[in-house]
């Protein structure tokens, strides 16, 4: 929650902070009888998970990340343990426990990483989340999750609105280096290359953002510019990349 807080303090939300703000609030404000659930989508690295966990930290909603190896009684057991219920008990009572909890707080739950749950008893858990709870339910998932959520239609057609995740904006750049870059004032020209070498993926470019905060302390700099960066190379996952191409 700390590390939450502080970004928060430097970073004004992204466009898909507003795009997910957005979406929980039209589920929200739904009208009796529609259904409730909604879905995020879009390329790895773009900010869906940032954005997540800036609504969790300002919207009060549920944030839940999935791994490979959850079951749906691991996924009961964290939404009941969120909740403030430490539970035990057989599938079937932690099911019904959480579909219980989730109704009494009305908060809306985020499923992060969702393309883990596209196995039949594990999505089938989460549309009975949603069903017997009526609280708001978005999923977020890669680029093609819409493709692969649309094989299990008991669910899929309980999808009130999709939307598409953006590769972050020389805007959205400028925001991160408040946070990222603090301390040193990273020129426009440079940020845009940052965003256009990086295909707008939020977590590469704060990884480009504080090394280049790093660098301008080791050359004793306030403010860099593409000319002052020249050829120095960018970390960024397991690729270097550098004004003029990769090194």
């Amino acid at each position: 929650m700390l590390q939450k807080t502080k970004l928060g303090e430097y970073v004004k939300p992204l466009t898909n902070v507003y795009l997910l703000a957005s979406l929980i609030e039209t589920l929200e404000n739904r009208d009796i009888g529609l259904p409730g659930i909604g879905v995020l989508h879009g390329e790895p690295g773009v900010g869906k998970t940032h954005a997540a966990m800036f609504a969790s930290a300002h919207q009060d909603i549920l944030h839940i990340q999935l791994t490979n190896n959850y079951t749906s009684k691991f996924l009961f057991e964290k939404i009941l343990n969120e909740l403030g219920a430490r539970e035990k008990g057989s599938t079937a009572y932690l099911e019904m426990r959480a579909q219980e909890s989730l109704a009494q707080a009305g908060r809306t739950l985020v499923i992060d990483e969702a393309d883990h749950a596209l196995k039949p008893r594990m999505i089938d858990s989460i549309r009975f989340l949603h069903d017997r709870s009526d609280v708001p339910l978005i999923l977020i998932g890669p680029y093609d999750f819409p493709a692969k959520l649309a094989k299990y239609t008991a669910i899929a057609s309980r999808v009130m609105q999709r939307v598409t995740a953006h590769p972050a904006s020389l805007d959205d750049a400028q925001s991160l280096a408040g946070y990222y870059g603090r301390g040193v004032e990273i020129a426009p020209d440079l940020l845009e290359h940052i965003v256009s070498e990086r295909h707008g993926k939020v977590r590469e470019i704060c990884t480009c953002i504080a090394h280049v905060r790093t660098m301008a302390r080791t050359w004793n700099m306030q403010k860099v510019t593409l000319k002052d960066w020249g050829k120095e190379p960018f970390p960024a996952g397991n690729e270097f990349l550098a004004v003029g191409g990769a090194l």
